[in-house]
């Protein structure tokens, strides 16, 4: 008898231990959602060079595509946003988030192979076309009478890329004969595309257009060229280990009206471009 109470007591106790188990978890959710929602804020790794119209300072103010869409995965979070502006590079940004300095990097980042192996990416928000920033007397000189696109294709001048950046894993997929040349920034890239240094910049298309919003004089010296069979998804980076905080980073991008493309991206630099004269 004594022995049939105490198995069913402790049966009882079991049960009780699951019960209250299961609804702390439901109450809970994921633990990659818990660990942010607990804290109040999701810290969002961002590159500290301005990149408008995506992220940069304007009265004060930190403003941009990238900007909105870590406020509306924040909200969608019901935490804060605080961004992490200590990056110098790009993959800088995809670093913090590896090594759990960040939760997530939204910084106009392209998907690439090599960062998959380290990181989980969201769906993309913006798919922009790569495109070539050319100095017009060495197209002309080494391109020759060939066909402009034949060289290209076929293209072993000098490359020049921002360091550190997605471009310089682009370049040696697209152009494996070339001699790629990584610098600074792509202020760098541009100048050394003007007085030859680099045969080309290589970069997306919005990027290469502004330079001629920017840049009006660089007509003379510069031909932009855009890709069209090579692509950047731009996506938000997140720990390969939390599929709940992946799944809500989804859904915000999803249930936006529309993916933005380049003109889109162009007008509101433009726009940003007019704020600052006034």
């Amino acid at each position: 008898m004594f022995k049939f109470l105490k198995r069913a007591i402790a049966t009882a106790f079991i049960m009780i231990a699951a019960v209250v188990g299961t609804a702390s978890l439901a109450q809970d959710g994921p633990p990659d959602i818990t660990a942010i929602t607990k804290q109040g804020y999701i810290v969002i790794a961002m590159l500290g060079t301005d990149n408008a119209p995506f992220f940069s300072v304007q009265d004060g103010q930190l403003v941009g595509i990238d900007v909105d869409l870590a406020k509306s995965i924040a909200s969608a979070m019901g935490v804060q946003p605080r961004f992490d502006r200590s990056a110098k590079s790009f993959d800088e940004t995809i670093e913090m988030v590896r090594t759990g300095r960040a939760d997530i990097a939204v910084s106009k980042l392209s998907r690439t192979g090599e960062r998959a192996r380290i990181v989980a990416f969201s769906s993309p928000y913006i798919t922009l076309r790569h495109a070539l920033l050319f100095n017009r007397l060495n197209l002309k000189q080494k391109s020759a009478d060939e066909d402009v696109g034949d060289y290209i294709r076929h293209f072993h001048g000098t490359l020049g890329v921002i360091e550190k950046s997605a471009y310089e894993t682009f370049a040696t997929m697209y152009f494996p004969d070339a001699k790629v040349i990584s610098l600074k920034n792509w202020s760098a890239v541009v100048d050394a595309a003007i007085d030859g240094t680099v045969d080309a910049g290589y970069r997306d298309e919005f990027a290469v257009r502004a330079v001629g919003l920017d840049q009006p004089e660089t007509s003379i010296s510069l031909r932009p060229i855009t890709i069209d069979d090579a692509r950047s998804a731009i996506s938000v980076a997140v720990p390969w280990n939390k599929p709940m905080l992946l799944a809500i980073v989804n859904q915000v991008i999803d249930d936006r009206p529309r993916k933005m493309n380049a003109d889109d991206v162009m007008g509101l630099y433009r726009a940003s471009i007019a704020e600052k004269g006034e």
